[in-house]
Formats: structure tokens, C-alpha cells, sequence
């Protein structure tokens, strides 16, 4: 695995770390929300198919983690807060 990968993985994880220890709130928590639900997990997989055609598949497997985690945790919980908006506001 290339550097610049494990400096992506890392940061992402990170990133998803701190943002489910704290919830964010206010536009930096909706630019939060907005870049693991929808950046990293297109970013990840294009990364797995980059690493899948250079480097084989078992270097694109944790890639494609990532992206599955960043899709279900975080899409799941940016649409159960937006159903929770709507009940409130009527």
C-alpha cells in the first residue's frame, strides 16, 4: 500500500472518529456530515478501484470498508436526524 493511502485511511478515520465522539453541530458539522457521507465514501471507493487494477485486491479490501462504513453509519444517521427535523416541525 502506498503512503499517500494509509495518510487517506487515517485521516478518514479520524475524521469519523471525531465526528461521532462529538456530533458537530452548525455549518461545520453539516460540512462534516456532507464529506463522510458522500466525499469519503466515493473518494474510498474510486481509491479501491485505483489500488485493485495497480496493486491487486487485497490492498482495495479496507478501502472498500471504509466506504461501507462511512455510507451506512453516516447516511443512517444524517437521515434519522433530518426525519427527527420534520416530526418536530409539525
Amino acid at each position: 500500500m502506498y503512503p499517500w493511502q494509509i495518510f487517506y485511511l487515517v485521516a478518514v478515520a479520524a475524521l469519523a472518529g471525531y465526528v461521532l465522539l462529538r456530533s458537530p453541530e452548525g455549518a461545520t458539522g453539516k460540512i462534516m456530515t456532507f464529506m463522510l457521507n458522500w466525499l469519503a465514501p466515493y473518494t474510498s471507493i474510486t481509491i479501491a478501484f485505483v489500488a485493485i487494477f495497480q496493486q491487486g485486491f487485497l490492498p482495495a479490501l479496507p478501502f472498500f470498508a471504509l466506504a461501507a462504513f462511512c455510507f451506512i453509519t453516516f447516511l443512517k444517521r444524517s437521515t434519522n436526524a433530518t426525519a427527527k427535523e420534520s416530526m418536530t416541525k409539525s
